[in-house]
Parts: C-alpha cells; structure tokens; sequence
C-alpha cells in the first residue's frame, strides 16, 4: 500500500446540470442480486420498456457447478403457493415474468399457482421461497420460452424460433441440466451480442452506413448491456425495422426531465459496484462488460456516473467524495503524525490517476497488512530506512557505506509546501522496528479514485494512460500539498476492534512518555500493549472511540464515524 503519483490538473465535475446531486449516494450496504439470465436467454418480448419497480442487486459471478435440480417437482411447489386473498392487490407480470408487491418478487408458475421468489446466487437463477420464511427454499424456477410464467424446469429452447441459444444449449436436455457454466459466460455473450448488431443486423438496417456510422447510430439509443442482447433477439425474430421498445428508450434516455432515464442502466451497473469495490467480484470475472461505456453517447454515460456519485478529475478518472473512510497499514507512529500534524506520502511512483499527490490505502480491513507488511505483520524495509517522514533521503544502517546519490527517494519534496530534512549518511533508527500500525483514514469530502470502479465504467481512464495500484481493492486518496490531516487518522488497537484519534491518543501521554514509547517501538521491541493503554485511556477520558465488532469483514463502506 505504498503511496502513488496522481495527475496534476484540477478537477472538473461531471456536467450534472441535467440532473443535479447535491449529497451523492452512497452504495447500499447489501442488495439483491439481478435476474441476468432472463436477458441472456433472449425470452423478451417487444413493447414498452417499464420502469422497475425493485432494482435488482448484485450477484456474484464465478464459475461453479449447479446441483442436479431433476427432483423438483410439482408436489414440492405446492407447499409455496400462495393463497388467493393474497394475489389482490399483486400487479401483472412485467416483462421479466415477475410480480411485485411492496417491493418483493412472485412468479406465477404455470399450472400451479403464484409463488414468492429469491435470487439464488448459486443456482443462477430464482427459487420458491416461502414468504413466511418457515420452509427451506424450494426449487429453482425458469421462464418458460415466450411466456410469462414459469416451471421448475427449463424448456426446451428448440421450440423458440426467434431465441438465439446460448453457449452451450445444444447440450441441454428438456429437464434442467445437471451442470452448467454459470454468468461468468455473460460477458462473452453481451460483446457477441454488440459484434452481431453492428456486423449483421444494423449493416442490415442501415446499408448506406460504414461501421463507424453504425457504433454512433448504436451509441445514440443508450442501451444497456442486457438490452443489446435483447435487441439482437428481437432483429433475429423481426430484422425489418427496429422494434418500438428501441425507439421509446431512446427518446426517454435524451429527455432530462425524464427521472427514469437511466433505469436500466442502474439496474444492471449499480449492484455490481459494492462487490466489485470489496473484492466480491473480480474484474476478470466482468471481462468485456465494461464496454458498455463506449457503447451509449458520452452526455449520457456522464448523467447516469453522476447519478451514481462519481465526480471526474482532471486525468479523465472517476472520483467519490463520499467515501467514510479507508484503511492503511504504515510504519509510522500515532506520535509521528501527531508531531507533524499530517501524514505525508513518500517514494517515487508513476503518474496515479488522482489530482493532487496521492496516499494509497484499501477498503479492506482484512488486506490491510498483505499490502504493507507483505503478509508478515512487519513493515516494509525500505520504508524504515527514514528516520521520519520528513527525511528527503534514505539514511544508512550501521555498517553500510555512504550514499551519496544526487537523487532523492521522497519524491513529496518537490510540491510539498512542508520543509524537509536533507541531510544524508544519518544513520538510520528505526531499522529493527517490527510493529506495524494499521489506521483508519476518515476520507469524507476527499477525491477518492478507485482502479476497479474506472475499468468498469470508464475505459477513458485506461485510453489516457492513467496508473492505478496493482494490488486488488486498493483507492488513492488525493491529498494537498500537505498531505492528510492528523485530525482525519485513527488508529487501530491490537485486536482491530477499536480505533481513536491520533491526536487523542498523543495526548494521553506526557512528552516524556511519547519519547519512551516510541524509542522502543523504533528500536525492534514489540510494544503494541503501549499503545492500546493508551486508546484504553482516551475511551475512559469520554473521546470518541470506533468500535469494530469482532468476527465481521470491515469494508470502508461500513464505517460509521461517531460524534
């Protein structure tokens, strides 16, 4: 986790005139993962496009066998029926197949009845649940081929001239499979799916056009991923014109006043982002649905990322200022920025993709230590050959020869507004130090950039050359010329259970003491008890304290500052 270079212009928000956000949102801590097999399977029918009533959330794609589901049968379904005084007030089926009331899922399975429904994440598809949560869950169920219901198990795809089969089906038996790949094929399946609309059907649509022509007329109707492959299937089935859906989209993606514009993309886009962030979800699990940005006009692209609460900086990079917090492992003392009133970043890196200078942390409390202690709980070598963050250049362990390089390590000196020390040959103090402190960086209203959110919904970044971290769910925080504020670090205690301000912390101790203390530290002693006195102390002196309840996986989006 080792500080990296930004770019340096200033940042320019995203054009959010047509749809303004004063307090960006926040990603939801948990959420429901989408019916992406429905679009997939081409079983869609034209006509208008409606806006969801629930939005799908996230579901995680990887690779994994499916259990043998032959046994589901109508006498096990029958236990998840629901009676008919509860189907009153249930709206009809969308075109998904699914029923809605107060934001829950019903299907209605053909020859049977209504059922309530749950995404499983290992079936890949819904299942009966029961509404009361008494019983077990119940089958998997599958939309019937061109109707609105459904059955416990898949049809046929035969019988549907105007479907395009998926990889794979023509191993399918009329009975659900035993086995099959899961959504990690999806991806291969929307670039198909945009291939074949530029190469055939719109080549077809659009003769007096080259293949650029097409890409913009495609781009212009700002469809999402899953409605490429919607509108590949209905081209398939009716290739003479461009079904009505297409056209109505279209119009509703260009009006500004229209608060559904963005519907479907949200509802395919925002449920992959807080898995994703948290490592959940890999980008190599996504591979080329991150296209999907230079898929649809970039008026558009700009509206539907402000609505997420993305801002964008100068070097064309995404950027939150609603971040709570991030989480870095450092060989630096609480006293040390205390003293300093700031953390400073150090070494020389690439160009980062962030405004200003940038300190690199994770949003993982879990990968705090892999990424600056190597997995050993120590800290990095080159790091302790600084006496302190101030020092210009590295000094010498005893019994090494002088250094007398022109060029210096800390690469901070030449922008930094804080004056340096540059000394040189100092022998260096810390060189046995073993502890390593973890610090929770309070992040609120600071430019937060983050690699995997810009592979996914900004391929503009990569095409400028911007550099991200290479280690996995790691942010750069774009710092001032002085770096991050003492006030915004807390630091951890040994059980990573409860963490207090720097500040704080310092002043629980005498000038006397914070010397002591950190001699040892510095010295290779194994102290961290010290320092958890002394967060002891601030919770009894009535200081705000975070507490972390042992046993959960902290993400940065679970940290709730107290007063």
């Amino acid at each position: 986790m080792r500080p990296k270079n930004p770019s340096l212009p200033t940042p320019s928000r995203i054009n959010t005139s047509a749809d303004p956000l004063a307090h960006p949102p926040r990603l939801r801590p948990q959420v429901q993962p989408p019916p992406l097999h429905h679009s997939l399977s081409g079983n869609r029918t034209s006509g208008h496009d409606q806006p969801p009533t629930a939005i799908p959330g996230p579901s995680r794609i990887e690779v994994s066998d499916l259990p043998d589901l032959s046994q589901d049968s109508a006498t096990t379904l029958n236990s998840y029926v629901l009676s008919p005084g509860l189907l009153r007030n249930m709206q009809a089926a969308n075109e998904e197949g699914l029923r809605f009331v107060v934001g829950r899922k019903f299907v209605d399975v053909k020859g049977i009845g209504t059922v309530h429904v749950e995404f499983d994440t290992n079936l890949g598809t819904y299942r009966a649940t029961d509404l009361y949560k008494k019983l077990t869950p119940g089958p998997a169920l599958y939309r019937n081929v061109g109707e609105m219901t459904w059955s416990p198990a898949r049809q046929a795809d035969s019988g549907s001239p105007g479907k395009r089969p998926l990889a794979g089906d023509e191993q399918r038996t009329e009975a659900t499979p035993a086995k099959q790949q899961r959504v990690t094929s999806m991806p291969a399946q929307l670039k198909a799916a945009t291939s074949e609309l530029l190469g055939v059907h719109f080549a077809q649509l659009y003769p007096q056009m080259n293949h650029g022509e097409r890409v913009m007329e495609l781009r212009s109707y700002n469809l999402s991923p899953l409605q490429h492959v919607r509108l590949r299937d209905d081209l398939i089935a009716h290739p003479s014109a461009l079904p009505e859906w297409v056209v109505q989209h279209k119009a509703r993606s260009l009006n500004t006043d229209d608060s559904a514009r963005y519907d479907a993309l949200h509802q395919e886009i925002e449920p992959l982002l807080l898995p994703l962030r948290n490592g959940k979800l890999l980008l190599s699990h996504l591979g080329d649905y991150g296209g999907f940005s230079e898929s649809i006009s970039r008026d558009f692209l700009d509206g539907f990322l402000a609505k997420l609460g993305y801002l964008r900086n100068g070097s064309d990079c995404l950027y939150r200022t609603d971040f709570p917090a991030l989480f870095r492992a450092d060989e630096r003392t609480p006293f040390e920025f205390y003293n300093d009133g700031r953390m400073l970043p150090r070494l020389k890196h690439p160009r980062g993709a962030t405004t200003e200078k940038p300190i690199s942390a994770t949003v993982s409390l879990k990968l705090v230590h892999e990424y600056a202690g190597r997995g050993t709980d120590s800290p990095d070598p080159e790091y302790l050959r600084y006496n302190n963050q101030k020092n210009k250049y590295p000094g010498r362990k005893p019994g090494e020869s002088d250094n007398e390089s022109g060029e210096s390590d800390n690469d901070w000196s030449d922008a930094s507004d804080v004056e340096l020390d540059s000394e040189r040959n100092y022998e260096t103090m810390r060189h046995a130090q073993q502890v390593i402190f973890t610090y929770v960086i309070d992040t609120r209203k600071m430019e937060v950039v983050l690699g995997e959110e810009n592979h996914l919904l900004n391929n503009a970044a990569r095409k400028n050359g911007a550099w991200f971290p290479e280690d996995e769910i790691e942010a750069l925080i774009s710092t001032s010329k002085r770096g991050i504020e003492a006030e915004r670090l807390w630091m951890l205690d040994s059980t990573f259970t409860r963490a207090a301000k720097v500040e704080d912390i310092a002043e629980q101790a005498d000038y006397d003491s914070r010397i002591h203390i950190e001699e040892r530290t510095h010295q290779g002693v194994n102290n961290r008890h010290q320092y958890d006195a002394l967060i002891d102390k601030v919770a009894q002196a009535g200081k705000p304290v975070l507490t972390l309840n042992k046993g959960k996986e902290w993400f940065a989006n679970d940290i709730v500052w107290p007063e």
